[in-house]
């Protein structure tokens, strides 16, 4: 298996500190609103990440963790407070700030939830940590004499870190246009960045060396990472957005402290909207909650997102989640007749084409999760599952089950079919199985006015019926 580390800015082979056990971490939510579907992209990147590490029989401890101190949340509490016309003293913001927190926390679980994204093995929260993990961290950069304090809090002095950069592939000459010191800032060059923020009025705070006050944001997922994988770890992952400054500080934090880190850096891309980065005041600012009112079934998303490479910036457009949707219901009318036809599942070794879809599935997602290759060979499987189920006789029906049983492993690797391959309402499937034997008895019969006024009956319930070799299939219409 081959990823692309964008530490190195070069596809190379994965292999793990120590096989088959894989060490995974990846930036999770800050949590001051409810999830976009930009966050649904990143969740679900890196769940085929795992998903597929796991199906390599590898064995995966995956960190992500949560912010849920930041300015952002405070920002929510105080408009949250004055909302509701009550005071903001520093009791009042800091217990409104766990309660956004908390709820947008919740909204966030329910979301991966309904997406079938599987919860972390680890999932530690930034205001759990604080003291002494954190704290100790800084505590080692001060004696290591890449921090220093200032009135504000404490700063990491970036030009004393050697290094610096090299994820983003900038120089610190580079990174220096555009720096500046904000009016009231302590820092000592305007690259250098806080690790403690000395506390303001109103803000939670914590008690530490240097005063009361809180993190920045970078140092918790130095502290958490290390806590929970060690000092070296395979997999480090989150959005591009966050190569810098977020990822490049984490970096420039452990090493300074004489941890390694991680070894492999993994990014996926953007999503966009109508061209542009999502934004409230542009209008194109999509939640998960209103993209799933008009395109209910999760699949949808998933395939919409699996068409594009997970390192590719991508823009959401509803003419691409309808193509999207189409392609979902070929693999749901393959799974109706399959289920139809009364064929056993899990048949074991699949045969023919079915087991080179499968190693042409391994060969696309070895490839730096080459998710478009991966679900074009399901497209394409599932194209030749219907040739077989519409053919009639036993060869073509044992192949039917090799390709159901190669579409459903290869598919829930990608996250699909977690509802299950067939959602039809059994009262329904024997209804319409009951008038279908009446027909066959019918046709049977030269009885064709009955026959079709069975087939007309089906079709204003809905139920659309396809005559073949094999039988006759049924399917809603859409």
């Amino acid at each position: 298996m081959k990823l692309f580390n964008t530490l190195t800015r070069r596809l190379e082979e994965f292999k793990p500190l120590s096989p088959p056990a894989v060490t995974m971490y990846v930036c999770g939510p800050t949590v001051y609103d409810v999830p976009h579907i930009g966050h649904a992209r990143s969740a679900y990147v890196f769940d085929i990440l795992r998903r597929y590490l796991e199906f390599s029989k590898h064995q995966v401890t995956f960190v992500r963790n949560v912010t849920d101190v930041d300015d952002k949340i405070i920002e929510r509490a105080r408009q949250e407070l004055g909302a509701g016309g009550r005071g903001q003293g520093a009791g009042d913001i800091a217990g409104k700030c766990r309660e956004v927190a908390a709820r947008y926390l919740a909204s966030y679980h329910e979301t991966l939830a309904r997406f079938g994204i599987g919860a972390p093995t680890r999932e530690p929260k930034a205001t759990e940590h604080v003291t002494p993990d954190m704290t100790d961290l800084i505590s080692t950069l001060l004696i290591q004499g890449v921090a220093y304090e200032a009135k504000d809090g404490v700063y990491f002095a970036v030009r004393k870190c050697e290094g610096y950069g090299t994820l983003s592939n900038r120089t610190v000459d580079e990174l220096q246009s555009g720096a500046r010191v904000e009016p009231g800032e302590g820092k000592q060059d305007p690259l250098d960045f806080a690790l403690w923020k000395a506390s303001k009025p109103g803000e939670p705070s914590w008690n530490s060396p240097w005063g009361a006050g809180r993190p920045g944001w970078h140092i918790e997922c130095s502290a958490m990472s290390t806590k929970y994988l060690g000092d070296t770890f395979d997999i480090h992952g989150g959005g591009v957005d966050l190569v810098f400054p977020h990822h490049e500080n984490e970096i420039a934090q452990a090493q300074a402290a004489g941890k390694p880190f991680a070894r492999y850096w993994v990014h996926n891309g953007l999503l966009t909207v109508k061209g542009e980065k999502m934004s409230k005041s542009l209008g194109n600012y999509l939640t998960v909650e209103q993209v799933l009112k008009d395109y209910p079934h999760p699949d949808y998303l998933k395939i919409f997102f699996l068409k594009t490479h997970y390192r590719s910036p991508i823009d959401y457009a509803p003419a691409k989640m309808d193509e999207a949707k189409k392609n979902w219901e070929e693999f749901e009318r393959f799974f109706q007749h399959f289920y139809q036809q009364r064929l056993d599942a899990a048949s074991g070794k699949a045969p023919g084409d079915s087991a080179k879809a499968e190693a042409e599935f391994r060969s696309a997602m070895d490839d730096d999760l080459n998710t478009p290759k991966a679900i074009a060979v399901l497209f394409d499987l599932v194209n030749r599952g219907h040739q077989l189920l519409e053919s009639g006789g036993e060869p073509q029906r044992t192949a039917a089950r090799g390709v159901h049983d190669v579409l459903v492993a290869c598919g829930t690797t990608l996250g699909l079919f977690l509802r299950g391959t067939s959602q039809e309402d059994p009262g329904v499937v024997a209804r319409v199985t009951g008038l279908l034997e009446k027909r066959d008895a019918a046709r049977k019969a030269k009885d064709f006015t009955q026959a079709d006024a069975i087939r007309d009956q089906l079709k204003q319930d809905g139920i659309l019926l396809t005559d073949t070799a094999g039988g006759t299939l049924w399917r809603r219409a859409r």
